[in-house]
């Protein structure tokens, strides 16, 4: 496999995970599970996106630079208030010269409850983004990373399972 090497669940380790560049699942509840651990391990207990947290963009905005997949690291984070939305600073996590610093704002029911749906008409307002910790193999289409956890989930896809491998295998 090269440098690549396939692990069995027992000898995946915490810190395996943690030195990742990036972590990649199947699923998106697999996803969210990640994520919040991935936070919490990395000190963050805030509900919402604090200065230093990994975002993945979900939603393109070509007028602000955001590009659905694009992955940011948050700058600043504002104050608590009893307003829906808030508003971060954020930059690319690659030194990206065609991208700068963005202004975004995130409607805080989405890191309530992320397995909740939100009416468009509510959402549309705002930015759409996540954590960016763990993503989907089909959100990481496009991209590569030096040192990648993959979590096989090809069992979620069925007929598509050798492809779904194949994708996930040429992100690292």
């Amino acid at each position: 496999y090269g440098t690549a090497q396939v692990i069995g669940r027992e000898g995946v380790t915490q810190d395996l995970v943690m030195k990742a560049d990036q972590v990649l699942v199947g699923t998106n509840r697999t996803r969210r599970r990640y994520n919040q651990r991935l936070r919490e391990l990395k000190g963050f207990n805030a509900d919402y996106p604090q200065a230093g947290d990994k975002l993945v963009c979900l939603r393109n905005d070509p007028a602000k630079g955001l590009l659905n997949g694009s992955l940011w690291k948050v700058m600043t984070s504002s104050r608590e208030t009893v307003k829906p939305g808030i508003n971060l600073l954020v930059s690319p996590e690659e030194d990206d010269p065609d991208r700068g610093v963005a202004k975004i704002k995130l409607l805080k029911a989405a890191f309530e409850d992320p397995d909740a749906e939100i009416p468009w008409q509510q959402k549309k307002r705002f930015d759409d983004f996540d954590y960016g910790y763990a993503l989907t193999v089909h959100k990481a289409q496009g991209s590569q990373w030096n040192d990648v956890v993959l979590f096989d989930e090809s069992w979620a896809f069925k007929e598509t399972r050798q492809r779904w491998l194949y994708t996930a295998i040429t992100r690292a």
